[in-house]
């Protein structure tokens, strides 16, 4: 179990990086196993722990000792980002089955081979990878066709981990634009 460090509240907001290192690492953990206990899945815990991780450095001039410790702020800070995830889950609007199972697939874990068998998801999802960034679409098969930790797909890409992280939830983003943007010209186009 990971030391906790503790560093005096009052002064959170002068902190040097290395302070703010140390306790984020400390409370990562923990965020992440919130993040799980509450939507068993793995891709979204460590894109929602990032998320957390940015928002706390972003906001840290913000801590207010009085109300709490750091470790609770984080909290309310992980808590909030939940939330907010789960509410725009729930507002998007409903696609064709076959790309809403793309996007659930990618969502949860490496892609079935019966998704990308559909010949009409297959040449959607071909597409959409294709007009992706190369280095957007390289980190999306590393981590979803062929299955590669963070750690090596850094090492095949030649970066670090932190920014295959941070790759990875934009190209998760830009997929999912660009598949929601080819869906329905797909669905126009098959219609007429």
């Amino acid at each position: 179990m990971a030391q906790k460090f503790k560093q005096p509240d009052s002064k959170m907001a002068q902190a040097d990086s290395d302070t703010w290192r140390r306790m984020l690492e400390a409370d990562i953990p923990q965020i992440y196993r919130m993040f799980m206990r509450r939507w068993p899945n793995p891709s979204l815990a460590e894109e929602l722990v990032q998320k957390t991780v940015f928002d706390a450095v972003r906001a840290r001039q913000s801590h207010d000792p009085a109300r709490g410790g750091f470790e609770n702020w984080l909290m309310a800070i992980a808590r909030n980002n939940f939330a907010s995830e789960m509410r725009r889950r729930a507002a998007r609007p409903s696609m064709d089955g076959d790309i809403a199972g793309y996007l659930e697939a990618i969502d949860s874990e490496p892609l079935p081979d019966e998704v990308l068998e559909k010949k009409e998801t297959a040449r959607i999802v071909r597409r959409a990878m294709n007009e992706l960034e190369t280095k957007e679409r390289d980190v999306l098969k590393g981590k979803y066709i062929e299955d590669l930790s963070a750690r090596a797909i850094a090492q095949k890409m030649e970066m670090t981990e932190k920014a295959v992280h941070s790759l990875l939830y934009r190209a998760r983003n830009s997929l999912r634009k660009k598949l929601k943007d080819i869906g329905p010209l797909y669905n126009e186009v098959q219609k007429s």
